[in-house]
């Protein structure tokens, strides 16, 4: 536990050989975790991509987390549920994780679902109240899945204004979230 305190503390000041141990340390739970709601290995490494970049970009957050293993699988799901609607909506409209299924009969509990949609609901609030260009940023990356270098050669930015952006808005919408009682 000490341990993992200090690698959450040396991460949290911006250490990438440490944040490079927390990787490996959870690359290979995550990926069967993953793998069982997307059913496909490049989906999964999108996921677990996405998981990690928020991981990096909250980690100022870092020490305060209790259950590192705990944060990390929630994010995860939080990535894989985003992933999956963001996919399922591209290819049929349809906008729920529940028709997604895990492939072994399972589903997820009716309250984390609840529970996801809600978050979901207030993050749609929260880029809305975002400045035009700051949401706009963010719904090129999140929604339309581009990478900091597609969007900043769309928009004449420069990929560090980009990154930039894309790390004030995921901020403002962190303390939106836990300013209505989700603190992620």
């Amino acid at each position: 536990m000490h341990d993992e305190k200090h690698l959450l503390q040396l991460i949290a000041e911006g250490d990438e050989e440490a944040f490079s141990t927390l990787f490996y340390t959870y690359l290979g739970p995550l990926q069967p975790f993953i793998m069982k709601l997307t059913h496909s290995a490049t989906d999964t490494e999108e996921v677990i991509q996405e998981t990690f970049i928020r991981l990096w970009v909250g980690r100022d957050r870092l020490t305060q987390v209790r259950s590192l293993n705990a944060w990390i699988f929630t994010i995860a799901a939080n990535e894989c549920y985003k992933y999956l609607k963001k996919r399922n909506s591209r290819e049929n409209g349809l906008s729920g994780l529940a028709e997604a299924g895990t492939g072994d009969g399972e589903e997820l509990s009716t309250f984390h679902t609840l529970q996801l949609k809600e978050i979901h609901r207030l993050i749609a609030e929260a880029v809305h109240l975002l400045p035009e260009r700051r949401r706009r940023i963010y719904q090129m990356s999140r929604d339309e899945g581009m990478k900091i270098p597609e969007i900043a050669a769309a928009l004449h930015l420069s990929p560090n204004t980009v990154k930039n952006t894309l790390v004030i808005s995921l901020g403002f919408i962190r303390k939106y979230l836990a300013d209505k009682g989700h603190p992620y």
